[in-house]
């Protein structure tokens, strides 16, 4: 018998308020802070003082904190005919109604903000949605955790289903898969794609520049100016420090994301699932039930090859195309003893003789090559104008573009055994995938003008989650492939999630 009741309409902790107040605050921030910077840098911070400032500022503050309340009343969530009902909104009322059936995960999140206030976030996500249909944003753990168990136990009731059961009577069984100590958590700060920090220093300082230059432009030319003198003037030694300074700071950026994002990570087993948490300034606490696993992904790169570790990727069954990141799963730091754990447990025999061994046909290679002498000649011809020198380097082009399109060809191949498929890809990285045969749920060969002419044909496998294509194989094997993955599809009576 559960400790609470969802069947009457109920409100978000009242703490919600709070909550909701700061949201509205940070958003008016966002929006006025430019105007507000302009008034601070030219001098007339002071006319902010005079009473039509002060009025209209007081009015401000009184519609957010109204709008805060009232978002907050008028905010319901309840449990009613086999449906999970929320109702929100005061001038424009929304109700959504999400079918247990069609609930596909339940899970639990917490910013630094919720964390101070003493509440958490519940995020219900059904098939068919591209974001989280519901979001509950202010509730007590306690309520989270007892809607969140009712939820699911509701939805084993209505699909029978014994995985569920497991799920439920094995909440006090959890078994430690991966957990992550302050050492691990370094190591994979260092193997990460610093590119990705050193990006993210480019566009905050060009964002940042516009912004600025738009409120004060000549004092920004001048400061571009002086910038411009300094490198022009400096030594080599002065940009090569320069340059490490700022590849100091992508490292800095990437160790920072690692442990904002990573901090405290525990993944547990009980019955047929995983629970995870992490997280510094905002806490996830997900669970992945198996069935919906649609791929596992494992990519290793030089760095993690060295280090002996590794990335998994769970995307888990969802009715449309999931492309972004923050909508998979991610397992950091796991090495080889961990991934075979978590395969063996996710799958049966996953690791079984495969039947049919492909390999893209050669034409593959000559595709890549042009590609990559396309894309790197583009900025060649755009530097070329500037800096005569710059043109020197198109004799590289075509040795390098070889290189990666050879290396991009001998790390592609696909594996197909009785209940898996297997696709090895990459180029620097070492890319590796699973994927059940029967969760796969459309199966398309297509064929353009060019590959009716070499004989050769690719396959888009579409599942609940994402798509995986099988590019420039032999038509006759992808024929071949497309018939027995059908075959293995029709003859299957297990649930695909």
């Amino acid at each position: 018998m559960h400790k609470h009741s969802f069947d009457t309409e109920q409100r978000q902790s009242v703490i919600g308020m709070l909550f909701f107040l700061f949201m509205s605050v940070q958003k008016v921030i966002r929006i006025f802070w430019p105007l507000l910077l302009l008034y601070v840098f030219k001098g007339n911070a002071s006319k902010m003082m005079e009473p039509k400032w002060l009025i209209g500022f007081s009015f401000l503050v009184i519609v957010i904190i109204a709008h805060s309340i009232l978002t907050w009343y008028n905010f319901y969530f309840l449990i009613k005919d086999k449906e999970f009902v929320l109702r929100k909104g005061y001038l424009k009322r929304v109700v959504i109604a999400i079918p247990f059936e069609k609930i596909v995960s339940i899970n639990l999140r917490q910013n630094l903000i919720q964390q101070v206030l003493g509440v958490v976030q519940l995020e219900v996500d059904s098939a068919g949605s591209k974001k989280k249909e519901v979001s509950i944003y202010a509730i007590s753990r306690e309520i989270a955790e007892a809607l969140k168990e009712q939820l699911a136990s509701y939805k084993e009731d209505r699909s029978n289903s014994e995985e569920t059961q497991a799920n439920v009577e094995s909440l006090d069984e959890k078994k430690t898969v991966l957990q992550l100590s302050f050492k691990d958590l370094l190591r994979i700060s260092i193997a990460k794609n610093h590119l990705r920090g050193l990006l993210i220093i480019l566009a905050f300082g060009n964002n940042i520049y516009y912004q600025l230059k738009d409120l004060f432009e000549s004092e920004v030319n001048l400061a571009a100016d002086k910038t411009e003198s300094f490198l022009q003037h400096s030594s080599s030694l002065a940009i090569a420090g320069l340059i490490i300074f700022v590849l100091l700071v992508s490292l800095i950026i990437s160790m920072a994301e690692v442990f904002l994002r990573y901090y405290d990570f525990n993944m547990k087993s009980f019955g047929n699932a995983f629970s995870l948490q992490s997280g510094l300034l905002k806490r996830k606490n997900i669970t992945i039930p198996f069935s919906k696993i649609q791929r596992l992904k494992r990519s290793i790169n030089p760095i993690q090859k060295w280090l002996s570790i590794s990335d998994i990727q769970l995307v888990q069954a969802n009715s449309v195309e999931v492309s972004k990141d923050k909508d998979k799963v991610s397992i950091p730091g796991c090495d080889d003893q961990k991934f075979n754990e978590l395969c063996n447990k996710i799958y049966e025999d996953p690791f079984a003789q495969s039947t049919i061994d492909l390999k893209p046909h050669k034409i593959f290679l000559y595709r890549y090559f042009r590609f990559s002498c396309l894309l790197m000649s583009i900025p060649i011809i755009a530097l070329g104008f500037e800096f005569d020198w710059v043109w020197y380097l198109e004799i590289l082009v075509p040795f390098i573009a070889a290189g990666i399109a050879y290396q991009i060809y001998q790390r592609r191949s696909y594996h197909m055994s009785h209940d898996f498929l297997q696709v090895h890809s990459g180029m620097i990285a070492k890319d590796y995938s699973i994927i059940e045969v029967y969760k796969i749920q459309t199966v398309h060969l297509k064929r353009t003008f060019f590959q009716r002419r070499n004989g050769t044909g690719s396959l888009i496998l579409g599942m609940a989650g994402s798509a995986v294509r099988i590019d420039y194989i032999n038509y006759d094997e992808a024929l071949l492939m497309k018939d027995q993955i059908l075959y293995k599809i029709e003859n299957s009576n297990k649930k695909w999630m």
